[in-house]
């Protein structure tokens, strides 16, 4: 790693760390780029270099905490992804607690759901059935992580057949 990656990653780790650090005394919309800066020990060019929004810093984080798991869980056999991959992901944010807690407290969940839509890798030269595809899957997976973290981010049970049970619930073949 070079000299100039070091500092870079200094500086992405001092002002993830400085923004978490402030958002537990204090509301993250009373919080300013000067404030953060200030607290991070770098300057305002370095944060406008890295980030446009202190939102940009916890989505980056939120990626970071996710990325690795992802990047191992991806190479397993597809039987395995099928059976596990609820209860890894759920593991992966309750191990992240206190970063969604701090998420949510400041009614920020729009984060949450900017880094699972990303995650899903939507972009506008896929072609339609592929886009809608995923835009309904990162809508599920956002709308059911959502709801857990509001119900107290309890244990997700292992055998939970989650699409089974919300075809059968709103048997779909009505709203066509």
């Amino acid at each position: 790693m070079t000299r100039k990656n070091e500092a870079h990653d200094m500086v992405i780790e001092s002002l993830t760390e400085a923004l978490l650090k402030l958002m537990e005394k204090k509301p993250l919309s009373d919080i300013n780029i000067s404030e953060l800066c200030d607290c991070a020990g770098v300057s305002r060019i370095s944060f406008y270099r890295n980030y446009d929004t202190m939102h940009d810093i916890l989505i980056r984080h939120l990626s970071a905490c996710t990325d690795n798991w992802w990047s191992e869980f991806s190479k397993k056999p597809e039987a395995e992804i099928y059976r596990t991959f609820w209860v890894e992901l759920f593991e992966i944010y309750k191990k992240n607690k206190k970063l969604i807690k701090l998420i949510y407290k400041n009614e920020a969940s729009f984060i949450l759901k900017e880094h699972i839509f990303s995650c899903c890798d939507l972009k506008p030269e896929r072609d339609d059935v592929d886009a809608y595809t995923r835009a309904v899957l990162a809508g599920a997976v956002y709308g059911l992580v959502d709801e857990w973290i509001k119900r107290g981010m309890k244990e997700f049970p292992n055998d939970f057949n989650i699409l089974k049970t919300a075809f059968e619930m709103f048997n779909l073949r009505e709203l066509s």
